[in-house]
C-alpha cells in the first residue's frame, strides 16, 4: 500500500510503503524544474539512514536535481535490509518501475547506486537485472560509495571487532547473518556467496560476473593510516579490500568501464569528524560528469 504526498512548489514527492498497516519504508523524490527529466537516479542510503540524514552528508541529490535529473532516495527498515534480501530486491524492482512511470523519466536513462550496504544492494539489483530472463529494469550504470561487497569478508571482519571487545553494529550484523545464512561463512559458503555482490572465493567474483558489460563506479577514501590509527585494522578488513578486488576482477573480465574512484582525505561526517566511510567523499562535478557521459549515448 502506498501513500503519496507531493509538494509541487518544492518539487518533492514522498511515498510511504506499508506492510500489514505498518510503515516499513518510503522514498523521497527530488523532481527537476519544469518537469522534464534527463534521467532517473536511484540512491540507496546505508542501513538505518533516512533520506534527510543522507542529504545532510552529501549534496549529490540536490545538485543532481538542479542538473535536471529525477532523484529518488529510498529508505528501507533494517528488518527489510537484513532479514530478507528477496523482499528488499523485490521492493527495489517495484520502486524503479513505479518511479519510472510516475515521474515520466526517459526510457533507458536510469542509474542506481548507494552508500555502504546500500551500495551493495544496488550492485545486487544490477546483477539480478542483468541475468538472463530478468524482468527488472536494467540500469545504464551502477555505483557504490565504500560498499561492503563480500559478505564473508564482512562477517569475518566483524568477528575481529567483536574479539577486540566492541559490539554494536558488529554484534547485530553477525547475529543476523548467523540467523539468515545458517551460521558462519566457513560452514555455509554457498549462502554467503549467493548473498555477495562480489565474492573473492568464487570464479570471476561470483555474482559480480554479471557486471562485465555495464559501467561500474566504486568510490573509496583509501586512508589506510586512519584505519590503522582509529580502528586498529589493516586494509584487508576494510571495504576497500572488496571494492578494489571487485574492480580488478571486472577489468580482467574485459570491463573497461569499471573504475575505482579514489577520494583520499575527502570523507567527513555532517558533524565535521573525519571518516573515510562518509558519503561526502564523492565530488559532485566528477559524479555528474560521469552520469552525463553514461547517459548521453542512450
Amino acid at each position: 500500500m502506498l501513500l503519496t504526498v507531493i509538494c509541487p512548489a518544492q518539487q518533492y514527492d514522498t511515498v510511504l510503503y506499508r506492510t500489514n498497516g505498518r510503515v516499513d519504508g518510503y522514498h523521497l523524490a527530488l523532481l527537476p524544474a519544469g518537469g522534464v527529466s534527463k534521467g532517473l537516479l536511484v540512491f540507496i542510503p546505508g542501513a538505518s539512514t533516512e533520506a534527510d540524514d543522507m542529504m545532510k552528508e552529501t549534496d549529490l541529490p540536490v545538485k543532481a536535481q538542479a542538473a535536471g535529473y529525477t532523484v529518488v532516495i529510498t529508505y528501507l527498515s533494517n528488518r527489510v535490509f537484513f532479514d530478507s534480501a528477496n523482499v528488499l530486491q523485490t521492493r527495489l524492482e517495484q520502486l524503479v518501475k513505479d518511479a519510472s512511470a510516475k515521474y515520466k523519466t526517459p526510457a533507458g536513462k536510469f542509474i542506481i547506486g548507494g552508500h555502504s550496504i546500500g551500495g551493495h544492494q544496488a550492485m545486487i539489483y544490477t546483477e539480478k537485472a542483468m541475468m538472463p530472463g530478468s524482468k527488472a529494469i536494467k540500469p545504464a550504470a551502477v555505483f557504490g560509495v565504500d560498499p561492503p561487497l563480500d559478505m564473508k569478508r564482512l562477517y569475518n571482519g566483524y568477528q575481529r571487532v567483536l574479539a577486540a571487545g566492541a559490539g554494536g553494529e558488529a554484534l547485530y550484523v553477525t547475529t543476523r547473518f548467523n540467523s539468515i545464512y545458517g551460521g558462519p561463512p566457513e560452514q555455509f559458503p554457498a549462502a554467503y556467496e549467493a548473498a555477495s555482490s562480489f565474492y573473492r572465493d568464487a570464479a570471476n567474483g561470483g555474482n559480480a560476473r554479471f557486471l562485465k558489460d555495464i559501467p561500474v563506479h566504486l568510490y573509496c577514501d583509501p586512508d589506510v593510516i586512519w584505519f590503522v590509527n582509529e580502528r586498529n585494522i589493516g586494509v584487508e578488513w576494510t571495504n576497500l579490500a572488496d571494492t578494489s578486488a571487485c574492480i580488478a576482477t571486472l577489468r580482467k573480465l574485459g570491463n573497461g568501464k569499471a573504475e575505482l574512484v579514489t577520494n583520499l582525505g575527502k570523507g567527513y561526517l555532517p558533524d565535521g569528524k573525519r571518516h573515510p566511510h562518509a558519503f561526502s567523499q564523492v565530488q559532485a562535478p566528477e559524479f555528474l560528469g560521469w552520469v552525463a557521459e553514461v547517459l548521453k549515448g542512450i
